[in-house]
């Protein structure tokens, strides 16, 4: 068995509980999120779909897909190919990031019900189940869930493609630069990430939109200065007007 289909083969979810697409899309985007398929890896068709036991059809639509989360690119005859994800690009993201959820955090505290808290709390409730099974894939797609949810709750859910787009690539980048010993599956000397979540969670059921703006940009900002202090102060270097375009 090769690299490549060894890795899918690892991390591909049943097919029997999903789509046979969505199965090749989470097996592929799992491995890149991971850094299990590094930046430059060629992505074959053909051999995907015989590892996973599809068509290329089924494997040029997760393709598709992967190609609009900007983990993939396609270099037209030349095939399909793991994309990367530069420090300065983080760093723009993550800014962006924190400015689009600290303001989703200041309104969602003042109009989130009883029924937008059970939700975010049923989130919060899977994502300890995963961290207890150490599955940092799912930890990650939750983390991403939950604060979608928040934004949603703040009525801005237009900005829903952004946020997701900026979350993945902030997550791919700081867990390619984690402590030594630390992944994804395994936070050694990390905090809890579902506890993390519920401090957040706790700040925002108070209604009090200031404190609740400033957990989660200090939320943000803890993450990723435990993954990777030097994004941080890339960040810090990025925060003030943006240049104007070239």
């Amino acid at each position: 068995m090769n690299e490549l289909a060894a890795v899918l083969v690892e991390d591909g979810p049943s097919p029997r509980v999903q789509r046979k697409s969505s199965a090749v899309y989470h097996a592929i985007r799992r491995a890149i999120l991971l850094h299990r398929m590094p930046p430059g890896q060629a992505l074959l068709e053909q051999q995907i779909a015989a590892t996973m036991g599809c068509s290329q059809g089924t494997v040029r639509e997760a393709l598709l897909r992967l190609e609009q989360d900007g983990l993939v690119e396609r270099r037209g005859y030349r095939g399909t190919y793991v994309s990367d994800t530069s420090e300065t690009e983080a760093a723009l993201m993550a800014r962006v990031r924190i400015e689009i959820e600290t303001r989703g955090a200041r309104l969602a505290a003042g109009r989130a019900g009883d029924a937008g808290f059970l939700r975010l709390g049923q989130i919060l409730a899977r994502m300890t189940a995963a961290e207890q099974r150490r599955d940092g894939y799912a930890m990650s797609e939750l983390d991403r869930e939950f604060h979608l949810a928040v934004l949603r709750l703040a009525g801005l859910a237009a900005l829903e493609p952004i946020l997701t787009r900026c979350s993945l690539h902030v997550h791919r980048f700081i867990y390619a630069h984690g402590p030594r010993g630390t992944t994804p599956d395994n936070r050694r000397g990390l905090p809890s990430g579902a506890a993390l979540h519920r401090e957040l969670l706790t700040v925002l059921a108070s209604g009090d939109g200031e404190a609740a703006a400033t957990a989660m940009r200090r939320h943000i900002e803890g993450v990723i200065a435990s993954w990777a202090p030097a994004l941080l102060a890339k960040v810090a270097e990025t925060d003030g007007p943006l240049p104007d375009r070239a």
